[in-house]
């Protein structure tokens, strides 16, 4: 409503209808006539752009279809951020450590350079020079496998595991800190065989003496009690030892780790056998090869034990079967773990001590801490 006495403001258009010849409409900023053919400007608000204009007057097939490719690309622009985000966060999680490839650690039994295997020289008396166990070599990176199945150098993991430990060791009426392990990791915990898995082991009989499988099974009977490890045997091979033992064998053992390999063994095999400085027999060598994830968590999964059979023949013709069994019980106390101790008193000191022909306190105390390592289904 206007004031009373002013005057009413009629505008152009209103007057050019009233007049009948109404001013043709421009085209969008200036442009003189429209931009697309067949494009009415009078239905079309003059604030609105050509894209509005054509979006509202296209057919439907045509605005369907646009309306497609708008999602599409919101589509694909989510997807480019998502794909982004998780490349970040894996690259920060690589560099953090939690996917660095697993490692192994320690050599093959029988290999001295890497520390996995230690003699037992029988004396009257222990060694002056004897010195402890040389600890396992640094790890070395290997590829990380990353859906369970067999490889070139290790099998498809779990075989046999159990949820479990297959048994419990013995309770240690006596306990003794005179103990030592071949190796530990990271986590400060001792290299040690899945408790929820047993260990197969296989026996070369060739150059064994007569009470040559009497003496092993008496002897893993001894080690088996006291670490509560369950060990199946697998019967004879023809496997010979070697310096670098192989625990990955499928050619031979099939899709497992490779057995633990018991043989007997002369000079001309193992030259170790006979130290020719002091004048007396290496009785055998004995030790595992074990399985880490950056240093941690190491497992054993294969090992070898080397029996001097000549020198083990003529001890049980001189001193009986006690002694020759319990070099064997020494021997598998490093293959499950057990490193040499200086004290005579025990079965691992490095040197024969007669008298000493079974595991005593120090030995069955290191022996149940070795039966208790983790359950390992991922090896």
């Amino acid at each position: 409503m206007s004031d009373e006495g002013e005057p009413k403001r009629i505008p152009l258009w209103k007057l050019e209808e009233t007049a009948g010849s109404q001013a043709p409409s421009e085209g969008w900023r200036g442009n003189p006539a429209p931009l697309l053919p067949g494009w009415d400007p009078s239905q079309v608000h003059t604030s609105s752009t050509v894209r509005d204009v054509w979006a509202r007057r296209a057919p439907w097939p045509v605005r369907l279809l646009r309306a497609l490719g708008r999602m599409l690309g919101r589509l694909f622009k989510a997807v480019a951020v998502l794909t982004a985000i998780a490349l970040v966060c894996g690259f920060l999680l690589y560099l953090k450590g939690d996917l660095k490839p697993s490692s192994f650690l320690g050599g093959p039994a029988g290999d001295p350079a890497a520390g996995a295997s230690d003699p037992l020289v029988y004396r009257t008396a222990p060694s002056a020079g004897a010195r402890p166990r040389t600890p396992a070599a640094a790890p070395a990176a290997v590829t990380p496998v990353p859906t369970p199945r067999a490889a070139a150098d290790h099998p498809t993991p779990g075989r046999e595991e159990a949820v479990a430990p297959l048994g419990r060791p013995a309770p240690v009426t006596v306990k003794s800190r005179s103990y030592a392990f071949t190796a530990t990791g990271k986590d400060k915990r001792p290299a040690a065989y899945d408790p929820c898995r047993p260990i197969h082991y296989v026996t070369r009989a060739a150059n064994q003496p007569a009470e040559g499988p009497r003496l092993i099974k008496e002897a893993i009977a001894a080690v088996s009690r006291a670490t509560g490890l369950v060990f199946i045997n697998d019967g004879a091979t023809t496997e010979a030892p070697a310096a670098k033992h192989k625990s990955y064998q499928p050619a031979r053992y099939g899709d497992r780790w490779a057995p633990v390999l018991i043989a007997w063994e002369t000079t001309a095999e193992e030259p170790r056998f006979t130290n020719y400085a002091v004048g007396t027999n290496v009785m055998g060598l004995g030790g595992s090869a074990a399985l880490s994830r950056d240093g941690t968590e190491v497992t054993y999964v294969s090992g070898q034990l080397e029996l001097n059979g000549p020198a083990m023949q003529s001890l049980i013709l001189r001193d009986g079967l006690a002694p020759a069994r319990g070099v064997i019980e020494h021997e598998l106390g490093h293959v499950v773990g057990l490193g040499h101790v200086q004290d005579p008193a025990q079965l691992m000191n490095p040197t024969a001590v007669p008298g000493v022909t079974t595991y005593q306190a120090g030995d069955l105390t290191g022996l149940s801490v070795l039966g208790q390592g983790a359950c390992r289904p991922e090896v």
